[in-house]
């Protein structure tokens, strides 16, 4: 770390030595200043209290009056909030300069989302010179950014619902390295001439290696075609929220480009032909996943471990990316059995650098972690997204390459809490239709009950939209427990006030067969002649109703489980 921070400073003597800087800056107009740097990734570790700062001296009009300066390639954020921790749901002011690659700057109202403002500003940050900024927000609500020395700012945004602002915090984003100089007095000082810098004298060749390539770096897109290859990506994780319509996945990648600027020949430096990290140095691509569900490109961050070789070959192994995007749920009456197909769609931000993904570069991880949905196989897709809010900035449609994730929900779980239950209750209300007397209403009773419970419990989990078959056995199941209950109360009031049938009726014969009575349990002989001339009592029919319902119901139980519901 010592090494690039020196040689950093290096660069800045040579450079501000010879002649003016980028922003008319030399590192001893930061003498004064306190310096923080931002090393480990998006963290606001450290936070400064405004009251505290010696320079920090707002007016009448404004409650925010700064006068920063940042050495960077990329992503430097401020942090303005109202006490020294806070929740990423907090209301802060967020102030990003240099974001997607050093192409765009934003004033968000909370960190990392609810932006205020957006605005291009490509090429703002260096590696080399510092970009001298300044932050005011007036009592009035307005929040502007400027670069010292020019007249207009360089973006403003308005929020009529002004946040206290208390604290300070610094941070950058992956890998990349922020060098903050802050409470910098404002008055202009005289800056002294420093003494030209030979790297030659004092530098080993790898270090004479970097230091010719920082002063040489570029981080603007390659106009010359140069596709970026996803050789690998590996799934760690896919866990698909049906409820919420949000599929969030973690993956690995490691790709790969060309860059033509990126070149030395190794004979010049010790026969060095690679080297590993130092990815401030240079570009490198953004690669972004479409989020339908807010119109808007998010930047999947983790350039963990760049390497490059002298014919300008870059390798990028990331650490783990972590994406959440939308996803609905489609309409079907198989639940819980249902599919569902995801898109993670993956792009570039530039159309001289478009994203492929290699044949068999996607696979999971053997201990992949997945929801309550198992996703089935991946398919490859390319689209030439020509809506207007996704086209890249020269107007040209975005070129993105589609993962498409084959989903099917697993139904173990409904099988303990939805489906044991139902089978249970089914089974309850079949035996009550063999039993007498008031046993017969007390398991009745026993499985309609939890029948009802589980009913009410699957409305819980079954999604609005759907009608699933399940339900229209469960409708079935609670009309035979009403129809068993009815029967007994139909047959104890033929008991007490019933009579016979009439002789030769047709129902009387039909009652009267044999084998349908041996076949329904109902007492009588085999001589239908003699049976059919006796008086048959009404509640022999009402017997045979409650088998037929039994029957039926049965039917409806052995029909529910071949059809899975």
């Amino acid at each position: 770390m010592w090494l690039i921070l020196w040689l950093s400073l290096a660069a800045g003597l040579f450079g501000f030595g010879l002649a003016d800087s980028k922003y008319n800056v030399t590192y001893a107009d930061l003498d004064k200043c306190k310096q923080y740097n931002a090393v480990s990734g998006y963290n606001y570790h450290a936070y400064f209290k405004l009251a505290d700062l010696d320079n920090h001296n707002p007016d009448n009009e404004t409650v925010v009056n700064l006068r920063l300066f940042v050495v960077t390639a990329k992503d430097a954020h401020v942090l303005l909030s109202d006490s020294d921790s806070n929740s990423p749901e907090s209301q802060v002011y967020e102030i990003v300069i240099g974001a997607g690659a050093n192409t765009f700057s934003e004033i968000r109202k909370q960190r990392k989302k609810n932006p205020l403002k957006t605005k291009s500003t490509k090429g703002v940050l260096s590696a080399i010179d510092p970009l001298p900024l300044r932050i005011r927000i007036t009592k009035q609500g307005l929040i502007e950014v400027g670069i010292e020395g020019q007249e207009l700012p360089l973006m403003s945004a308005s929020d009529k619902s002004i946040i206290e602002v208390k604290y300070l915090s610094f941070s950058s984003w992956g890998s990349t390295m922020a060098k903050w100089f802050y409470d910098c007095p404002s008055d202009d000082e005289t800056t002294t001439e420093l003494e030209l810098f030979e790297p030659s004298k004092d530098l080993s060749p790898r270090e004479k290696l970097i230091y010719d390539l920082q002063l040489n770096t570029s981080f603007t897109a390659p106009e010359l075609h140069t596709p970026v290859e996803i050789k690998q990506l590996v799934f760690t994780r896919v866990a698909y929220d049906s409820w919420k319509n949000t599929l969030e996945t973690r993956f690995f990648l490691r790709a790969s480009w060309f860059d033509n600027r990126t070149t030395w020949i190794p004979e010049d430096h010790g026969n060095i032909t690679r080297l590993v990290g130092f990815q401030y140095l240079t570009w490198t691509p953004s690669v972004f996943v479409r989020d339908d569900a807010e119109s808007k490109l998010n930047e999947l961050y983790g350039l963990d471990y760049v390497s490059f070789t002298y014919d300008g070959r870059f390798q990028w192994v990331s650490k783990e990316i972590s994406t959440e995007t939308y996803c609905a749920l489609r309409e079907s009456p198989d639940w819980p059995n249902e599919a569902n197909e995801c898109d993670l769609a993956l792009a570039t931000e530039h159309a001289s650098t478009p994203l492929r993904i290699m044949s068999d570069a996607v696979s999971f991880h053997p201990n992949i972690i997945q929801s309550d949905w198992n996703v089935e196989k991946i398919t490859k897709h390319e689209l030439e997204n020509t809506h207007e809010i996704f086209l890249l900035k020269d107007g040209s449609p975005r070129q993105e390459q589609i993962l498409r994730l084959h989903l099917r929900r697993t139904n173990e779980f409904y099988d303990t809490i939805l489906y044991a239950p139902y089978f249970v209750s089914s089974v309850m209300i079949l035996v009550a239709f063999w039993l007498d007397g008031m046993l017969r209403v007390f398991v009745n009773t026993i499985g309609t009950l939890m029948l009802i419970a589980t009913f009410l419990q699957m409305s819980v989990f079954v999604p609005a939209t759907m009608n699933p078959k399940i339900f229209v056995f469960f409708h079935y199941s609670l009309s035979f427990s009403f129809v068993c209950v009815f029967l007994f109360i139909v047959d104890k009031c033929l008991q007490s006030y019933g009579g016979k049938m009439a002789p030769d009726s047709w129902l009387n014969r039909l009652v009267s067969y044999p084998y349908l009575r041996i076949a329904f349990r109902l007492d009588g002989g085999a001589n239908y002649d003699s049976l059919h001339r006796k008086n048959i009592e009404k509640r022999d029919l009402v017997k045979i109703l409650d088998r037929v319902a039994f029957l039926a119901m049965a039917v409806v139980l052995v029909v529910s489980v071949f059809k899975k519901m």
